[in-house]
């Protein structure tokens, strides 16, 4: 049987994803009583005016390097249809280091790091003392060659160190990351196909994704 498991956060107007950035908004360009055509038909047409950094999404290396790729050129195979690796850090505390990630083959993989961070999502506390990727643990990473990365917390990085390591080495390297995930405590390694891709924008650094992964039972 195949289950589709759902890895991404609505999208609500006015919602928080980081602060400062401004929140979502809806435009009603028309409704369904000024599209009615002769009584036959209706149509509900919206602008959705967001920033590029809402909800679950995707950053494009452009994001952190000025003449990096962008979300139009990011290759769909670092999008879709990955196998999953799901590093479960649950008991590791804030900062996630090297020793905590799977020992195996990664190359071509989502590598999925669960936190459950995601469980604060909503509240003031999402926005503070964030699980993240230590820059050791982005190394390794990178030298194991995974098609993407996705954590479910605030940020790869620690908010307070401004060099930004995870997103230098990672996006340095090529390897798209996922931000805000959340449900990954229903992901087990190895048994699902991930797909999270993004618009493809041309000079997009981040997008928002429905991001879900395919499991066979």
């Amino acid at each position: 049987m195949t289950r589709f498991i759902e890895l991404s956060h609505q999208v609500v107007e006015g919602m928080e994803t980081y602060r400062p950035l401004p929140t979502p908004r809806v435009e009603v360009l028309n409704n369904y009583d000024a599209s009615r055509y002769d009584g036959k038909s209706e149509f509900l047409i919206a602008s959705l005016h967001l920033c590029g950094n809402t909800g679950t999404y995707v950053d494009s290396p452009r994001h952190r390097f000025r003449a990096g790729t962008d979300l139009a050129a990011l290759p769909l195979g670092r999008l879709a249809n990955l196998p999953i690796v799901v590093a479960d850090v649950t008991g590791s505390g804030r900062a996630i280091g090297p020793d905590v990630l799977p020992d195996r083959d990664l190359r071509g993989a989502a590598v999925l790091v669960r936190t459950d961070f995601s469980r604060h999502w909503g509240t003031d506390r999402y926005f503070s003392a964030n699980p993240y990727l230590t820059a050791a643990a982005c190394q390794r990473l990178v030298e194991a060659g995974p098609a993407l990365v996705g954590i479910d917390s605030l940020n790869i990085d620690d908010i307070g160190d401004m060099s930004r390591p995870a997103h230098t080495l990672l996006l340095g390297a090529g390897i798209p990351i996922c931000e805000h995930m959340t449900n990954l405590e229903s992901l087990t390694s190895h048994a699902g196909r991930l797909h999270a891709v993004p618009i493809a924008w041309v000079g997009g650094a981040t997008f928002p994704v429905r991001a879900y992964v395919i499991a066979q039972d």
